[in-house]
């Protein structure tokens, strides 16, 4: 099957022209921006709807602060636009918890690693909802970091999709062995960095780290010299477990937001400034810092409600 791969290039990467369209007309750029992504999502929704009435799963991974999570909902309610019924269930629900996790070498627990995850029971639930269109999936508690004691009851009637997100969605050992096991496949991350006169300011794996220190602040409690401090093991996890599947990906979307870090930049630019000195990555840090610095900054509350990029700055 060819790939389908959307992206977007409403404006280009340039920190100059995202500054001029911050300037000239913020809420114009980022509804226009907003507009262009969702039509993205409403592409892909229609490739499935148009599939195999027997393909009712729809895998889809990303690699951390990629913007799955908020992309797997959007989706699913771009089937239902499409007339094709969905549910949307996360790989995190499968998590073993405790100290199930895999040691690394430095003697910290391994949550990038496949085996974190009951993969016995991920493949029951696929095999129920293939073959049956229901299943019995644990449900997690983060704040105690253990699943809770019940279950959550699955049930996919006639024409409706499953879609299953997850850092692992792509993974192989998932659904190898299955008998019969179908499914559309989809991979999302930031694709494009920003540019400063040709040179790099922003790569794409800087942009997720903005992200993830943003969120990790406003929801996790997370300082950010420690998200800083596990972004190494993060980043060696994505090579080993995630990014060596995304070429089986049939369908794959760039969620680069070009307004994002003129948004990101007020949150992010105080946290970047309180990371010691003394730290490993403190030149890093101040690094983002200083590009952050050269973005427009545009108000947050032009940011749609439903915006992808609530999954980072919260809502206002």
């Amino acid at each position: 099957m060819e790939a389908l791969q959307t992206g977007f290039a409403v404006y280009r990467n340039s920190v100059d022209d995202i500054n001029r369209a911050a300037r000239r007309d913020p809420r114009r750029f980022v509804l226009r921006t907003e507009r262009a992504y969702r039509k993205n999502i409403e592409e892909i929704a229609l490739r499935i709807a148009a599939g195999s009435p027997q393909c009712r799963i729809a895998m889809l991974a990303g690699p951390s602060s990629s913007g799955k999570t908020t992309t797997a909902h959007m989706l699913a309610d771009a089937l239902r636009r499409a007339g094709v019924g969905s549910v949307s269930l996360s790989l995190d629900d499968f998590f073993l918890g405790g100290d199930a996790a895999p040691l690394l070498p430095d003697g910290r627990r391994d949550y990038e690693a496949l085996e974190a995850m009951d993969v016995p029971c991920i493949r029951r639930c696929l095999v129920g909802l293939m073959r049956d269109g229901e299943c019995e999936m644990p449900v997690y508690d983060f704040e105690k970091h253990v699943p809770f004691p019940y279950r959550r009851h699955v049930r996919l009637h006639s024409r409706e999709v499953a879609v299953v997100e997850g850092i692992h969605a792509l993974d192989p050992a998932l659904t190898e062995g299955l008998p019969d096991f179908d499914a559309h496949r989809v991979y999302v991350s930031v694709k494009q960095g920003v540019t400063d006169g040709g040179r790099p300011l922003f790569g794409p794996n800087d942009i997720r780290l903005v992200r993830r220190l943003v969120r990790d602040s406003r929801f996790r409690r997370t300082p950010p010299e420690k998200t800083l401090s596990m972004w190494d093991n993060v980043m060696a996890g994505e090579y080993k477990y995630i990014k060596p599947f995304r070429r089986d990906a049939d369908m794959t979307v760039n969620s680069f937001h070009a307004y994002e870090l003129c948004v990101l930049r007020e949150q992010a630019l105080p946290l970047l400034h309180t990371v010691p000195r003394e730290h490993p990555r403190r030149a890093y840090a101040q690094r983002l810092a200083q590009g952050l610095e050269r973005v427009c900054p545009i108000d947050s509350r032009l940011v749609p409600g439903d915006s992808m990029m609530r999954e980072f700055i919260g809502g206002d």
